[in-house]
């Protein structure tokens, strides 16, 4: 009996110490997900944070250059804007280039001795800008080739905004004054509003040498803080001399503790003397806010496995078998997740003369779904769908037949019917070093999908209004076009809408911006629920919006224009307060006369009609 009672205390006490392994291991697995958890949701806010920086600094590079390019137009036409007739003709240019680019508030042409020769703002011609810093650092620089960017400043109409500027070259070379931009910086808080994902997200842009310009949503006393400091964010993005990043740790404008996508812009094409650096960022607290609710269920669920397993083995002993077997499947799972980390996302291959495989990398196989065995001696065929075959076999033969390298796009379809993009490195293989026969090729193929969809995804913003979704001025002037000109050819009628939301700066004034932004966008959902497919609708610009009625004579436009105007009138848009909001539209409508009218005299005179219905009390419709 003792001895019994021995054995018995024995595999008791080994089944309790089975239990307390079992226990560590699966504990440890669960700290260790954790850990990679945490891990994976750091790079995926790196990542998202990344990409809102991109599509900001791609948006204001775009900005900048089509800036340039316009600043460059002006100032080889200068030499045209001679005498006060001259003078007149360069005003109403410069009008008409800042009515067209969003984002430009203001454009200068200003003389060697600071004097405004010509603006799209009358109230500045004959001003004296000599004392502005952007006028000052081309004079003290002057170089013709460089795009100057200035500080941020207080304009002289009172809006705090960034200058960029081309030097006037004179006769000789020397500096006869500049040509300057003053960006407009609603539309770049438009844009910064427009990518954050989360309330606690907050994009800025500042200066190149340090200065904040701009910071959304809005915050006191940080507008024009020098944020260039030892130590920030900054400061360490600036010298570490990287065109992107992202960092954590305390802001030093702000004291947050947060996670920061830094990006610098500084297109290529343009020859600029400073930079812009954008930052998007979030509160580190936020971003780890799911992680910790996820790490607070598995410790719970770790706990009660804890008591479950010291109950069950009280109760039965025998169960220390199934508890081993538990534990072997954590240990398992833990070794196929590390597996998992050590996989390579590029294809790297080879093959022969004959277009067999030969040789492939893990990736590769993972792609192609088979073994290396398997692999060798295979062909395309076996992998790709026949079109995409005959490019790869076209490509294989240029390679092995004329030994050129290719780097070429691939499209396949894959076995879940979705089609994926690769960028495909191709270079032959040689026998020897006199390269005398070519042995075979190694090709090297990336998945750009992604980068495609997203490029997909950029092309259709720069077609579309970013608030409302119809088209932007640009794209429907296009459209319009067209339009009129198919409209033309087959002698079919055509009208034409110019649409402004009533009082819509009292909007903006009594319930702020963001309810401004609510009313456009639900004029702009009224519009389409309203008006034919057909019909061709755009924002032209703040509340102005232009609809275009194919085979629409002007009677039938008229009943169009008062169905859609008494509709907008009914429509209630309730507010985040919760408050109920009504506005009203006044449209103007012409209708196209011969086949001599163009698309500017059709918006010229619905402009005209416009202007009609708003000075004859608003919520009207008016014809040209």
């Amino acid at each position: 009996m003792p001895l019994l009672n021995e054995t018995t205390s024995k595999s008791v006490r080994a089944q309790w110490l089975w239990l307390v392994f079992a226990l560590s291991v699966v504990g440890g697995a669960t700290a260790f997900n954790l850990y990679l958890e945490y891990g994976r949701a750091a790079v995926r806010e790196h990542d998202k944070l990344s990409t809102q920086a991109r599509v900001i600094t791609e948006n204001m590079e775009h900005q900048l250059a089509s800036a340039n390019l316009a600043l460059e137009s002006v100032r080889g036409e200068l030499v045209f804007w001679k005498g006060a007739a001259g003078q007149q003709e360069g005003i109403r240019h410069l009008k008409a280039i800042t009515s067209a680019m969003t984002g430009i508030r203001t454009m200068n042409v200003i003389d060697a001795e600071g004097v405004v020769l010509a603006s799209n703002r009358p109230e500045l011609v004959g001003r004296n800008l000599s004392y502005r810093e952007y006028f000052l650092s081309v004079k003290r620089s002057p170089d013709a080739d460089k795009l100057y960017i200035s500080p941020p400043f207080e304009t002289v109409l009172g809006a705090y905004a960034i200058n960029i500027a081309r030097m006037i070259p004179g006769p000789s070379g020397e500096f006869a004054g500049i040509v300057s931009v003053t960006l407009d910086p609603e539309y770049f808080k438009t844009l910064m509003m427009s990518v954050q994902y989360a309330q606690d997200m907050w994009v800025s842009v500042a200066h190149g040498d340090g200065m904040l310009f701009l910071m959304m949503p809005e915050r006191a006393g940080v507008q024009g803080m020098n944020i260039a400091q030892p130590g920030s964010f900054f400061a360490r993005h600036q010298s570490s001399g990287k065109v992107a990043e992202v960092l954590t740790g305390t802001v030093y404008a702000t004291k947050e503790v947060r996670m920061m996508a830094l990006r610098t812009i500084h297109p290529s094409a343009v020859n600029m003397d400073n930079s812009l650096v954008v930052a998007v960022s979030r509160d580190l607290d936020m971003v780890f806010q799911p992680w910790r609710q996820n790490a607070l269920v598995q410790t719970v669920l770790f706990g009660l496995i804890v008591i479950a397993s010291i109950f069950w083995l009280y109760t039965y002993q025998r169960r220390h078998r199934k508890l081993e077997r538990q534990a072997a499947e954590a240990r398992a799972l833990a070794d196929r997740f590390s597996l998992a980390l050590d996989q390579i996302p590029t294809y790297i291959y080879m093959k022969d003369r004959q277009h067999r495989y030969v040789y492939a990398n893990r990736a590769t196989l993972e792609l192609f779904k088979c073994s290396e065995e398997e692999l060798k001696g295979s062909v395309d065929e076996r992998f790709f769908p026949p079109e995409t075959v005959v490019q790869l076999h076209d490509i294989d033969a240029r390679v092995l037949e004329h030994g050129e390298d290719t780097a070429e796009e691939i499209a396949s379809q894959g076995e879940d019917g979705n089609r994926r993009v690769f960028w495909e490195v191709k270079t032959p293989i040689f026998e020897d070093e006199n390269k005398s026969r070519i042995w075979g090729l190694c090709g090297i193929s990336t998945d750009i999908t992604e980068r495609e969809l997203l490029k997909e995804k950029l092309e259709q913003q720069a077609q579309q209004d970013y608030l409302t979704g119809l088209s932007n001025r640009r794209y429907f002037l296009e459209q319009g076009e067209m339009e009129l000109s198919r409209m033309q050819r087959y002698g079919e009628a055509l009208s034409l809408f110019m649409l402004d939301i009533d009082h819509f700066k009292n909007i903006n004034d009594s319930y702020g911006h963001k309810a401004g932004d609510i009313v456009l966008q639900r004029l702009g959902d009224v519009m389409r629920e309203t008006l034919r497919t057909v019909d061709i609708v755009g924002r032209m610009g703040g509340e102005e919006f232009a609809i275009l009625l194919p085979e629409t004579g002007l009677r039938e436009a008229t009943e169009v224009a008062e169905r859609l105007r008494e509709i907008v009138a009914r429509t209630e848009v309730v507010l985040e307060t919760g408050m109920p909001l009504h506005f009203t539209v006044s449209i103007g409508v012409s209708t196209l006369q011969g086949k001599d009218a163009d698309l500017d005299t059709l918006l010229t005179q619905a402009d005209q009609a416009l202007y009609q219905a708003k000075n004859s009390g608003r919520n009207k419709v008016c014809v040209a």
